[in-house]
């Protein structure tokens, strides 16, 4: 038997007109019947596309594009590994390896067969079978954390030490007949199985597509039900309202197509139906550690009384009070793209304007996506992405010195992150959902600020925004985990000890700021949740994605 795993760069190939993943590192043991090591193999793979390694991959694995140039050619290390292999079964944790394999052969020689490969073995699939392990597939790492192996002096993403650690684990749980289950033949069927793609079915029309994949039972007394409205498509699924016919319970149900080679894999499930609440009565009020003000023109800010000492700053946060926009966009709608109609939520900008006592021009946003990208704007930037098109993606975090420019993001659920340096005269403003949380968005706009106008982070002024709170934010483990792994993760991580997690990104930004040399009495937590405020608030979660945009603004004036 021998365990094989490989190393891989993303490169551009011309030829090809896209990326292709090519090998430069192969790694193997050759272990007898008892699983005790006979042989082993390593070799680099020279590059024939790539001419420089991709620093994700690099980082990842320590492998410099020096290292690569002794290497042979991927045609020349696979019959070297032929040679050395020759008709053993072929094992690799998980089918991404063979898969990578099959395209570099068939991208320098034509052929998609892999020279070597006569029986092959799945261990990824062998172990979740043993472990006992559902959901998502199951890392390497993570099965050698649930075995109690040591990995301490394993060097991870290197294809010799991975097939070192793969061994390690299946000794933990090798069972001689139960392994040969997972043996299978390369024959051309095996071929067509493995490299068959699977994808969502995109039109319920589809001939796979049958009536009883469409039916749903009642999640509460499990009783047949009647679709209430017509299906619509959204990110991958399709969504309707259902009617027990029994006890009359109305719920939405999701289902997610998928065409797999063995066919049609049917997902479902249920959820609430959403709760959309009309908006809070116009009155100030306090809330948490902010303050709800009703502007002249009826507009409902938010603001934070820390904030509102500093002179020469615009800052607040939207309220579904005072605006134009009806139903469940119901008032103060500020999201272009939600589905409300554009004359509304043009006026609702010109109604939030004047409430700040702000020019309606000076608005500045950036196309959000979760991720930790921070852009400078001025003057040149004002009204992009509300009067005029982005011509900047990937921006969740914008920064500024210059008067008159009112950065904007949106959040529903989503942490607003506020920055002042008075000393420099400057702000920023950052948008952190749980990814960007996780990715370290806080520290990421202390650096940010540091790099363009010299701001110190002991000087900043931070505020953490309206959001979700801990209570409301629960997730499953996968989720949970990221966190776990990050510092101080006892601050902010629940485990509740039913499988779901509470995760309270107030406190893990906090932490960010802290460790990034933000003082403690100068980050203000607004302590004002989305969900527990949603008739004040838009929230994503509690109205099922049914909702407007809030938008938290910071300016000079």
């Amino acid at each position: 038997m021998i365990i094989l795993d490989l190393e891989w760069n993303s490169s551009y190939s011309k030829r090809r007109k896209g990326y292709i993943n090519e090998i430069i590192e192969f790694g193997a043991v050759k272990v007898d019947e008892n699983l005790i090591v006979t042989d082993r193999f390593s070799s680099f793979v020279k590059p024939q596309v790539g001419k420089r390694m991709n620093s994700v991959i690099s980082n990842l694995t320590n492998i410099k594009y020096e290292y690569l140039k002794d290497g042979g050619t991927f045609m020349q290390v696979v019959r070297r590994f032929r040679k050395w292999a020759a008709e053993d079964v072929i094992m690799t944790w998980g089918t991404s390896d063979i898969l990578t394999l099959i395209d570099n052969c068939r991208y320098f020689s034509g052929d998609m067969h892999v020279p070597f490969l006569s029986d092959y073995c799945d261990l990824q699939a062998y172990s979740e079978m043993r472990l006992k392990h559902g959901g998502e597939q199951l890392g390497l790492s993570t099965a050698a954390e649930q075995l109690g192996l040591d990995i301490g002096g394993v060097e991870l993403h290197r294809a010799l030490d991975d097939s070192e650690l793969t061994l390690e684990i299946l000794r933990s749980i090798y069972d001689k007949n139960e392994i040969q289950k997972f043996r299978q033949k390369c024959d051309d069927e095996f071929y067509r199985r493995i490299t068959f793609k699977t994808s969502y079915i995109s039109n319920l029309r589809h001939p796979l597509v049958k009536r009883q994949h469409m039916k749903f039972v009642c999640p509460k007394c499990g009783s047949a039900c009647d679709r209430l409205s017509p299906w619509q498509a959204k990110n991958k699924s399709f969504r309707a309202e259902f009617k027990c016919k029994k006890c009359g319970h109305r719920f939405i149900g999701r289902l997610i197509l998928k065409e797999k080679y063995e066919g049609i894999i049917v997902n479902q499930k249920t959820f609430p139906v959403p709760v959309i609440e009309k908006p809070r009565e116009a009155k100030p009020e306090k809330l948490g550690n902010m303050s709800l003000e009703i502007a002249q023109n009826g507009v409902g800010l938010l603001k934070f009384a820390a904030f509102e000492r500093i002179g020469g700053v615009i800052h607040a946060f939207s309220t579904r009070i005072g605006g134009v926009s009806k139903d469940d966009f119901a008032a103060m709608n500020l999201g272009f793209g939600r589905g409300d109609n554009r004359e509304n939520v043009t006026r609702n900008y010109e109604l939030f304007a004047e409430a700040l006592g702000a020019d309606k021009e000076s608005f500045v946003t950036g196309a959000q996506d979760h991720h930790i990208n921070i852009r400078r704007v001025g003057a040149a930037e004002r009204g992009l992405g509300i009067w005029r098109d982005y011509d900047m993606k990937s921006v969740d975090g914008l920064c500024t010195n210059e008067p008159g420019v009112l950065l904007t993001i949106y959040c529903a659920d989503c942490v607003p992150l506020y920055f002042i340096d008075e000393q420099k005269r400057a702000i920023g403003l950052a948008h952190a959902g749980w990814k960007g949380t996780a990715a370290n968005m806080a520290q990421a706009m202390v650096k940010k600020m540091k790099a363009e106008f010299g701001s110190n982070a002991a000087d900043l002024k931070v505020a953490i925004g309206p959001s979700i709170c801990k209570e409301c934010f629960e997730v499953d483990e996968p989720v949970a985990k990221i966190f776990m792994e990050l510092p101080e993760a006892a601050k902010f991580v629940e485990d509740t000890h039913d499988g779901k997690f509470h995760i309270d990104l107030w406190e893990c930004n906090r932490q960010f700021l802290l460790a990034a040399g933000c003082l403690s009495e100068n980050i203000y937590v607004g302590n004002v949740c989305s969900m527990c405020e949603s008739d004040l608030i838009f929230s994503h979660r509690r109205t099922r994605g049914r909702r407007g945009s809030n938008a938290a603004v910071l300016g000079l004036k």
